[in-house]
């Protein structure tokens, strides 16, 4: 599984860890859902700050019919929420009307969330993990000041979107860190993961080149896995998962090939290679994308994503992650 699955606490990771008394100390909550015949997808999210005593998130929907938040099917995410006194994050409801159960710690959960006001979107869903977290301890790229866990697995249950009754069973992932995440800071990130089966998924972290670099097109490959030419997004850390067995990403690339007239991602690749020596060679088709700010410092393109590899189609996403001020950069610069 990696070294790093022996930093989990264990059950208590479920819950809020001791903070520090820095103010930014930040406990988030993430839960994905998809469904892909509709080219739809979903997030319950709530992050807290307990030495402010603030929370914020809610939830979110997305298909292709639009991709700013004033126009996409369901768009309800939160700021500064007074934080309520004696919350247990296994077994809450939390202030961005995002419900959370723990039925067994670090694997399974049921979740819920109903917006307070009109017949607009709710959610009754339970999420089964494939394998234990993947965990990142506090300091280990790409997190540097917080510790952060990914975890891909199966999300079952409904949805109801403007009355409609929506039967969700998918693959998609949750992620929980805690630590302390400014405000005032911001960063680019890529991250990248695909789930074809309970036998057969990925994750990719990519720091990408400088904004002003021009992109190459994906069918401009190097020779290696590794290898690196101008453009290339160079991939950190990650996992794979092939035949049950998942081991760490040690390294690779991801390229993106962007839309001529808006910037957002219209392809990926991903070539990777893991600890074991296994190459992964993944291509990414969005189906559907939303833009929005979870952060002040942080706009994400969230590209709802259909990812071949291993002989097979498999669902998840690609979150492109810009400070406001790289994407300016970045769309000025003239092409």
């Amino acid at each position: 599984m990696g070294a790093a699955e022996d930093a989990l606490i264990g059950p208590e990771d479920d819950n809020f860890h001791p903070p520090s008394d820095d103010p930014w100390e930040t406990e988030t909550c993430w839960f994905a859902f998809c469904v892909p015949e509709r080219s739809m997808m979903g997030y319950l999210y709530t992050w807290i700050r307990p030495n402010l005593g603030i929370a914020g998130g809610g939830a979110l929907v997305w298909d292709d019919t639009a991709f700013v938040p004033w126009e996409v099917p369901f768009f309800d995410y939160n700021r500064s929420l007074p934080l309520p006194e004696g919350l247990d994050l296994r077994d809450c409801l939390l202030p961005t009307g995002m419900r959370v159960k723990a039925i067994e710690p670090l694997t399974s959960y049921e979740l819920g969330y109903r917006y307070p006001f009109g017949d607009l979107f709710e959610a009754e869903l339970r999420f089964d993990g494939l394998t234990p977290p993947h965990v990142f301890t506090r300091g280990e790229p790409p997190f540097s000041i917080a510790s952060h866990i990914d975890q891909p697995g199966r999300v079952t249950g409904h949805i109801r979107l403007h009355g409609e009754h929506i039967d969700v069973d998918c693959y998609a992932m949750r992620d929980r860190s805690w630590g302390p995440r400014p405000d005032l800071r911001g960063f680019r990130i890529g991250y990248s993961f695909g789930t074809a089966s309970d036998r057969s998924a990925f994750l990719c972290y990519s720091l990408p080149t400088d904004a002003r670099v021009p992109q190459p097109s994906p069918t401009d490959s190097a020779s290696s896995p590794t290898g690196k030419s101008p453009g290339d997004d160079p991939i950190s850390a990650g996992y794979y998962l092939r035949d049950e067995v998942r081991a760490d990403i040690t390294g690779g690339r991801r390229r993106v090939e962007r839309h001529p007239d808006h910037g957002y991602a219209i392809r990926f690749e991903i070539e990777a290679v893991d600890e074991l020596g296994r190459e992964l060679h993944a291509v990414g088709t969005p189906v559907s994308r939303i833009v929005f700010d979870p952060y002040p410092k942080m706009l994400s393109w969230i590209s709802t994503t259909a990812w071949d590899f291993d002989g097979a189609t498999g669902w998840g996403e690609d979150q492109d992650c810009w400070r406001p001020d790289q994407w300016s950069r970045f769309r000025r610069t003239p092409r």
